[in-house]
């Protein structure tokens, strides 16, 4: 007997609500930062009611100065690399917009665990070089190095030997592919100008930076990495004049984006220390989008992920505000600089 549309019909069940009471406590089992979650997207809900709301009104990050909404940013990670949403979640505006087109590319794959041996194959300048060449044909107005470790590997000065390869590379690769193009005459458009020289971001150096421009002189730090890669990344900022005066590892030696949000907020509370002034939390294969916002609430301090601060670095310098988790970040680097794809004489 074929069934009569009324037996295709759910049985009726109450309708699922979501607790937004702060006084009440979390279900059991149940994160206590999800709540913080819903209520942010319910806070998001009510400035834009729908998309449709959206589409034909300026963000804060698209305004008639600042030019296309996703600007493009080569973007060099390991081969490893799983993270790349929360590279882009890190990206948005208030409005869930994406501000960085990120274009990503890998280096080549090695058979290796995480270890300093890995860090510093999947950093060296040639292998990085190569890899922004790959993402330079459409020009974009800047890159990144998308990895802790590989940026902390030989210290302050192979941090900065990265940051001028990946330049110098990204500008002439771009020029070359721009000049190609021109020269064939087969397209209708005008040849284009000539393009401001590209940023260049790190992972480690964006962390340096945020703490830096904080005025932190001593931090913590929470790793997911063995106690040798531990010790490199605190040499790294103590060349930088920055202490860090307490460590805390997972001692983990791959499928590091597998770590949960509750062993990551545990590691980041063992990590924190009554001296230190910020806790920074490396590797971009760790997540920590869902759980900045409320750790920073629960220490008093300054919490600053790898992600995080990665990719404000890069809006920062695309001329783009961060509006991302974490109030800390949010408020220093609250003000972007100078557009990096407009001339000097445009950006007045």
């Amino acid at each position: 007997m074929t069934p009569t549309p009324a037996e295709h019909q759910p049985p009726d069940r109450a309708p699922l609500t979501i607790q937004l009471d702060a006084e009440s406590p979390p279900a059991a089992g149940r994160p206590r930062w999800l709540p913080d979650m819903a209520r942010r997207e319910t806070a998001a809900s009510a400035r834009v009611p729908n998309a449709a709301a959206a589409f034909g009104r300026l963000t804060p990050a698209s305004t008639p100065e600042a030019g296309p909404l996703a600007l493009p940013v080569g973007t060099v990670v390991p081969y490893d690399m799983a993270l790349d949403r929360e590279l882009r979640q890190f990206s948005q505006d208030a409005y869930g917009f994406a501000q960085l087109d990120l274009l990503f590319t890998r280096t080549p794959f090695e058979p290796l665990a995480v270890t300093v041996e890995q860090a510093r194959e999947i950093s060296r300048p040639e292998l990085i070089t190569d890899a922004v060449r790959a993402t330079s044909a459409t020009g974009p107005v800047g890159y990144i190095y998308g990895c802790t470790s590989g940026s902390f590997v030989r210290g302050l000065h192979g941090e900065r030997r990265l940051i001028e390869a990946m330049t110098r590379a990204g500008a002439e690769a771009a020029a070359t592919a721009r000049f190609a193009v021109d020269a064939a005459g087969g397209y209708d458009t005008p040849a284009q100008p000539e393009l401001p020289p590209p940023f260049a971001v790190t992972t480690s150096g964006a962390l340096l930076e945020a703490a830096q421009r904080l005025g932190v002189t001593r931090i913590a730090a929470a790793t997911p990495y063995d106690e040798a890669i531990g010790a490199l990344f605190g040499r790294f900022f103590a060349e930088a004049g920055i202490e860090l005066v307490h460590t805390a590892n997972l001692g983990r030696s791959g499928r590091i984006w597998t770590v949960p949000w509750d062993e990551t907020c545990e590691l980041v509370r063992r990590a924190d220390h009554p001296e230190a002034e910020a806790v920074l939390v490396a590797c971009t294969n760790l997540p920590t989008y869902e759980i900045l916002d409320q750790l920073e609430q629960d220490l008093g301090k300054p919490v600053l992920s790898a992600n995080q601060a990665t990719v404000c670095s890069a809006l920062r310098r695309a001329g783009r505000q961060y509006t991302g988790p974490g109030a800390t970040l949010r408020s220093t680097f609250g003000a972007p600089s100078t557009p990096a794809h407009l001339t000097s004489q445009e950006a007045v």
